[in-house]
């Protein structure tokens, strides 16, 4: 895991949240293409025409950018809504009791099949021991231990948790060469979305995507 930083790719400090529509209203507009604002805790989400297998029809939560071990600037993310057929306890002996049962996603190709847990427990006044919130989204990384025995006891729902395993990786040139991609209008787009939106576990493939593109159109009427 790269080590993070407080940089952050930021093409334009500009944000919208003008729409009156009450699915838009909770979403935040961090700009679209050269435009875009790129950070820890957004949420990317692809154009029509990006046809990439884990990319096409995805939203990407960005939960860490930092250095790799030859300085290179990277960002880290999970596809949000590329569910397995399978649950965690059934891939991993490791994670018991009640959250065993929660869907397994796939986040990306790289990461060689490590498993990693997003969850909205944590701080200095959660009951998961995960003390650094990625950006503001809301959202921790980590903890499985306390994650297992809070949900056992009753402490957390296992739907603030949400289990993936690999992830997607891209240098700061392949993000410049992905928001520089315009067809008609249409580029990837950065937002800011509600914790439960992430860590929804019941997407079927595209799902959060399409959801997110009818908001992304509607902000667009409206402002």
């Amino acid at each position: 895991m790269p080590q993070c930083h407080s940089w952050s790719l930021t093409r334009m400090q500009m944000t919208r949240d003008s729409s009156t529509n009450e699915e838009a209203r909770k979403i935040r507009y961090l700009g679209s293409g050269d435009d875009a604002i790129i950070r820890p805790g957004v949420v990317l989400v692809a154009p029509s025409h990006e046809y990439d297998h884990f990319l096409m029809r995805s939203a990407v939560f960005i939960y860490a950018i930092g250095l790799d071990e030859q300085e290179n600037t990277i960002a880290r993310g999970v596809v949000l809504d590329h569910p397995t057929a399978f649950t965690i306890g059934e891939m991993s002996p490791y994670v018991m009791g009640s959250l065993s049962e929660n869907r397994l996603f796939r986040g990306g190709y790289d990461g060689s099949d490590t498993a990693m847990l997003l969850h909205s427990s944590g701080g200095p006044d959660g009951p998961v021991k995960s003390n650094t919130m990625i950006g503001s989204s809301g959202i921790f990384e980590g903890g499985i231990v306390s994650a297992m025995e809070s949900a056992d006891a009753g402490l957390i729902e296992t739907n603030r948790c949400k289990f993936f395993f690999n992830y997607m990786q891209f240098t700061e040139k392949e993000l410049d060469n992905m928001f520089a991609g315009v067809e008609d209008g249409d580029a990837w787009v950065s937002l800011e979305i509600p914790a439960d939106y992430v860590l929804n576990s019941d997407y079927e493939r595209g799902q959060l995507w399409s959801r997110l593109r009818n908001s992304i159109r509607e902000i667009r009427i409206r402002s």
